[in-house]
């Protein structure tokens, strides 16, 4: 098993609200093993298999077949994989980006 490690840099909203209303947001840093992120990393794509698992969909215009998804995801600093979801904007100027392609 390997020791290496991984820094991961990360913004973390921090418990301070401006008059906004909205948490002022500061950056956050950790040293992570290659291998909990690797779990974490699998984990989080095992969610997701399970959340788009369907080889053709049924919809009112007839039977589609799923060939591609993209997604975003963040990267806390403790290594956790989050879903993004629409909406979010500056925050996902550093999210990654995923496409999966249905293997022929």
């Amino acid at each position: 098993m390997s020791n290496q490690t991984l820094w991961i840099v990360a913004a973390e909203e921090q418990s301070a609200t401006t008059r906004s209303g909205r948490g002022e947001v500061g950056r956050v840093s950790a040293q992570v093993s290659v291998a909990a992120l690797r779990d974490k990393f699998n984990e989080f794509m095992a969610s997701l298999q399970e959340v788009f698992d369907a080889d053709a969909l049924k919809t009112k215009a007839g039977m589609f077949e799923v060939t591609e998804i993209q997604f975003s995801a963040e990267l806390s600093a403790n290594g956790d994989f989050k879903l993004l979801g629409s909406g979010v904007g500056m925050a996902a100027a550093s999210a990654l980006t995923f496409t999966l392609r249905r293997k022929e």
